[in-house]
């Protein structure tokens, strides 16, 4: 179950309910995810960060989430945890090719360094909203 403004009135989020968002902006718009599907294999390779990470900027907390999946200090899951879980960063592995553990941690850290390039050439950013919901500021 997605976030919406009934039950979090402080996040700023589309007014489309049946849809789960993304937690990353491309080119100033929210990115939609697809609605999950069963018969579709799909990874969620998630990471959590720690509320001191407020004060980093987009770029670093791509690095530090890519250099966590690196080291394998990330969880695999079907669905994505960021809806549910503040303080978290997850990154799709679409497809039914990955053959293991470390072939899905392989790919979610390039989309994670993608994520980080396409944020340092202005292009994408992070809904640090979502992100960080009930941390101090």
């Amino acid at each position: 179950m997605g976030f919406n403004k009934e039950t979090h009135p402080y996040l700023s989020l589309p007014d489309t309910p049946s849809i789960e968002w993304s937690m990353f902006y491309l080119d100033g718009t929210l990115i939609q995810e697809a609605e999950f599907c069963p018969r579709e294999i799909t990874n969620w390779v998630n990471v959590f960060l720690s509320p001191q990470d407020i004060t980093c900027d987009d770029e670093s907390l791509m690095r530090t989430v890519a250099t966590c999946i690196r080291t394998g200090v990330a969880i695999i899951t079907v669905r994505p945890m960021h809806h549910s879980h503040p303080l978290c960063i997850s990154i799709k592995v679409p497809g039914d090719y990955h053959p293991n553990k470390a072939s899905i941690l392989a790919a979610a850290e390039l989309q994670a360094d993608w994520y980080r390039q396409e944020i340092r050439s202005g292009k994408v950013r992070i809904d640090r909203n979502l992100l960080f919901r009930g941390s101090p500021a």
